[in-house]
């Protein structure tokens, strides 16, 4: 087997795994959405049938939206549900697209990267302060360290692209 082909192969397998991953993250999502709606009936109901409002719901809410937004961003990229603009770059010959596509991957790479990273940062700071939610006396720290975390298979996609796309640079380069 060609070092070309162990290379494919192992871009497959990653690939495989950074789906499996993040489709099970994306689950999670669906948990944060389901939260966030129980709680907000909860308060709704509590608050117009027997005048008692639920106690901090609005930054379980809050927090809830982080669950439900940050775990769903990798899997979204996967499937193409993202914003691209592609109908100028689709007439440019294929190692044109390929190298536009490796450096835009990049830029997205480098982005969720620095967003990883400054994540764990500030879930640090929150952690060291102790800043918890003014009602729900719920800690902001894991929140933050979730974000870093849902961040993981973003990098691999991104990286996964990047790759791919310079593979096809250099496959379509080389022929």
């Amino acid at each position: 087997m060609g070092e070309g082909m162990k290379f494919e192969k192992g871009l497959n397998q990653m690939d495989k795994v950074t789906r499996s991953f993040s489709h099970s993250l994306e689950w999670v999502g669906v948990i944060g959405i389901i939260l966030m709606f129980l709680v907000n009936l909860i308060d709704v109901l509590g608050a117009k049938l027997f005048l008692w409002p639920l106690p901090g719901s609005i930054e379980v809410i809050s927090f809830s939206q982080i669950v439900a937004i940050a775990p769903a961003i990798a899997f979204t990229l996967i499937v193409g549900r993202h914003i691209r603009v592609e109908f100028i770059i689709m007439r440019f010959p294929m190692r044109i697209r390929a190298t536009i596509g490796a450096v835009s991957s990049f830029f997205g790479l480098a982005l969720f990267v620095l967003l990883l990273w400054q994540s764990l940062l500030y879930g640090q700071s929150l952690q060291k302060a102790g800043e918890i939610g003014s009602t729900s006396r719920i800690p902001f720290y894991p929140f933050a360290y979730f974000i870093a975390f849902c961040c993981l298979p973003i990098c691999f996609v991104f990286l996964l692209e990047v790759l791919k796309s310079l593979t096809e640079v250099f496959n379509h380069g080389s022929s």
